[in-house]
């Protein structure tokens, strides 16, 4: 910190570096729900940990931790105030915090440091600091262009390598440090381990397979909201004192967070009354990171696409009461998802860069011209993508499709799909060609009792064929009185994307 800063009000900006790789970059499951644990609020318990262990009980009071007390909005601002620290707020991720003087800022933000390191050994903070004034509406924006500046030029450190004598960790490189469940790993991986109190938890995603040496497929599920950080800035932008902003984004964060919290319940209660639908009566979903709108689950394969739509439905549903609706055009939330299928034993950390490369697609499609709404906040409507993981090369979504669902320079698949809401200003009808309904009809169509499997197969092979094949199989199937194929070839992305889904319905 600048020393000019120590004796002067200070405005504080943290953010954790790294986080997503931090879960993901391991295939063992235990270690993934240990990770997820560990950054659970980590800036929040940090701050907290401080206040407990390095302030005095006299001056506890002074040091304001709980955010979502909006009877606290003003206590740091008040002129008479002996309010040394306060959390502001805490959304996308980040943590807004006042601090009396920059020597108090100082001073915590080293104990962060050390508590993340020691919580996570390997996870980095970004401090960007900057003198208070009087106007919040300037201070957000030099703070967030500090915190760039320092992401910018911030090196990445890491811990100390392994030296050519020692045994090393296969996945993340680091040295052997200690054992955990009988095995050897190094501290990172150690952590993430005893944060878990679950038994049997490497069995979690066996059990959650429909028929275990019958259909293994699982479904990793990333979910993100749409343009909230813009949607965010576009009702602040005209609060420029520090009371009024404190009590409004508190009220939008919380809001979003609670929104997206509640909805995930609402879908995961729901996965739990499709019992009768299902050959298993083990669980049929989990949970990894439910985070803001940041939200990602594993679940049995056949739930994946209805899950989808029942959360992208209910999200619409939710009132929006902190938000004052003349304030803002989109009167609805709407987010995108991407969806990895994978084999119960398919390297984890290369489904969910699958899943993650399927919902930036869905979000490229959402936000086009073609399917977006114009306005001071551009709307856009639910849209999903989903992918096999049959190959580890996935994860380079577009280079893989190029390659593996193109011919004649035409794409064969129709994904990403749209899913339909009320209140959506005309989505509906912009995007009635992309919509989930027509892959459904498609597969209750293949995955009828009455139709032979192995024309879904026939089909699914024909169409990267080419047009002219397509025509032929259209005859062949019309002399078997199969007269709903007659649109085939003019349909044939929808047909082939549910014609891969097909296996995973039966």
């Amino acid at each position: 910190m600048r020393e000019e800063l120590l004796g002067k009000e200070v405005l504080a900006m943290y953010d954790i570096r790294g986080i997503q790789s931090y879960i993901f970059k391991t295939n063992a499951v235990k270690e993934i729900i240990g990770a997820s644990k560990l950054v659970d609020d980590i800036i929040i318990n940090g701050l907290k940990s401080y206040v407990k262990n390095r302030v005095s009980t006299e001056e506890r009071d002074l040091y304001l931790v709980d955010w979502h007390n909006e009877a606290t909005a003003d206590a740091f601002i008040k002129n008479d105030s002996k309010v040394l620290m306060q959390v502001m707020f805490v959304g996308g991720g980040n943590a807004y915090v006042l601090f009396r003087n920059g020597s108090i800022c100082s001073a915590v933000n080293k104990y962060l440091g050390k508590y993340v390191l020691e919580k996570t050994y390997s996870l980095n903070v970004a401090i960007a600091v900057i003198e208070k004034t009087d106007s919040y509406k300037e201070d957000y924006r030099k703070i967030n262009i500090e915190m760039r500046r320092i992401k910018a030029h911030m090196p990445i450190s890491k811990p100390v390598g392994a030296f050519s004598f020692t045994a090393t960790d296969t996945v993340t490189g680091m040295p052997i440090t200690g054992v955990a469940d009988k095995e050897y790993h190094c501290t990172e991986s150690l952590l993430k381990r005893a944060s878990v109190d679950e038994k049997n938890v490497e069995k979690i995603f066996d059990n959650m397979v429909t028929q275990k040496g019958d259909n293994s497929t699982l479904a990793l599920i990333h979910v993100d909201g749409n343009s909230l950080g813009k949607r965010i800035m576009n009702l602040m932008r005209d609060v420029k004192d520090y009371k009024s902003a404190i009590q409004k984004m508190r009220r939008l964060s919380s809001g979003i967070d609670k929104t997206f919290k509640d909805t995930f319940d609402e879908m995961t209660s729901w996965m739990d009354s499709q019992q009768d639908k299902f050959k298993t009566d083990t669980m049929k979903y989990r949970k990894i990171v439910v985070a803001g709108d940041d939200i990602t689950f594993v679940c049995n394969a056949r739930l994946a696409i209805p899950a989808v739509k029942y959360f992208l439905e209910k999200l619409n549903e939710k009132k929006t009461d902190f938000i004052q609706t003349e304030e803002d055009e989109n009167p609805i939330f709407t987010a995108c998802a991407g969806i990895a299928f994978f084999n119960s034993h398919f390297p984890f950390s290369d489904a969910y860069m699958v899943a993650e490369a399927c919902c930036d697609s869905a979000k490229k499609r959402a936000k086009s011209k073609e399917c977006s709404m114009s306005g001071i906040d551009q709307i856009v409507g639910n849209f999903f993508d989903f992918q096999l993981c049959t190959n580890v090369n996935a994860s380079n979504l577009d280079d893989y499709r190029d390659k593996h669902y193109v011919v004649d320079n035409e794409s064969f698949i129709q994904r990403p799909y749209y899913v339909s809401v009320e209140n959506d200003k005309g989505l509906n009808v912009k995007n009635e060609k992309y919509s989930v309904s027509n892959l459904e009809e498609k597969l209750s169509i293949l995955c009828s009792p009455d139709f032979p499997r192995s024309l879904g197969k026939e089909i699914r092979n024909v169409i990267p064929q080419g047009n002219n094949e397509i025509k032929k199989e259209v005859a062949f199937l019309k002399s078997r009185k199969h007269n709903e194929f007659d649109r085939l070839e003019e349909e044939k992305n929808v047909w082939y994307d549910a014609c891969e889904l097909m296996d995973l319905q039966l």
